[in-house]
């Protein structure tokens, strides 16, 4: 009495399986092109953190600073040429020499941060290329993406018609038990085989009573552990 029927939603399940596995693949490729875009973001994203960085660094103002500094110690060497008194003299060379370091330690920091900002236009220099290669790129992964999409759509779309019409021809009892226990499972798998009185899902074991009416097609069942519907292994080969 069952046995069409099973042999029908062996067909669907296996369909409905081939489905989810183009949906997986057609996800696959548009991963590729989320990947993608996120990549770039990041590279955006940093091009305009080491643009802050090089503004914060003032270089410009750093640089008048070096060399104001360095035109008022030659202005004060050249005084002290002009000195006679030895307490001036040695008051100057200590002005000097607090001078000196000073123009040492802002000359360390202007050429510390005037070698990060070659760094830094050397990895914005990179940054950029990619952005303008991926551009490019990603375009024409979009339209392999948006084919692969296309062919997969299409086959979906022909098996859900299939599946349409193998429901109709399934007995409206046995459908309907099945789009129950199809509604419990949420997207796994709601089918399992019987076979040598186990159930191919979770191995319990049923009796022969069972086995028996379940291969005759005299019964609808559902697997007493995980709650699967039972087709029997025999209904694959139902002709």
């Amino acid at each position: 009495m069952y046995l069409p029927s099973f042999r029908h939603l062996i067909e669907i399940e296996a369909m409905k399986t081939q489905n989810q596995n183009d949906l997986a693949a057609i996800a696959t490729e548009e991963k590729r092109i989320s990947d993608l875009e996120l990549l770039r973001e990041k590279r955006r994203q940093n091009i305009a953190a080491l643009d802050e960085e090089v503004k914060a660094m003032k270089l410009i103002e750093k640089q008048l600073e070096v060399e104001s500094l360095e035109a008022k110690h030659k202005r004060t060497k050249e005084q002290l040429d002009t000195l006679n008194s030895e307490k001036d003299i040695k008051a100057m060379e200590h002005q000097l020499e607090v001078m000196g370091a000073e123009l040492s330690q802002k000359e360390e920091t202007y050429f510390s941060l005037l070698e990060r900002s070659e760094a830094i236009a050397e990895e914005k220099k990179e940054a950029e290329e990619f952005l303008q290669g991926s551009a490019n790129t990603i375009e024409d992964i979009k339209k392999e993406v948006e084919i692969e999409r296309q062919k997969f759509n299409k086959q979906i779309e022909n098996r859900n018609l299939r599946i349409l019409s193998l429901e109709e021809q399934c007995l409206p009892a046995l459908l309907k038990f099945y789009k129950e226990i199809e509604k419990k499972f949420a997207g796994k798998k709601a089918v399992a085989y019987l076979i040598d009185k186990k159930c191919s899902a979770c191995f319990v074991q049923v009796d022969s009573m069972f086995k028996t009416a379940l291969e005759e097609g005299r019964a609808m069942e559902t697997c007493p552990n995980c709650g699967r519907f039972l087709i029997p292994e025999t209904a694959k080969i139902y002709s």
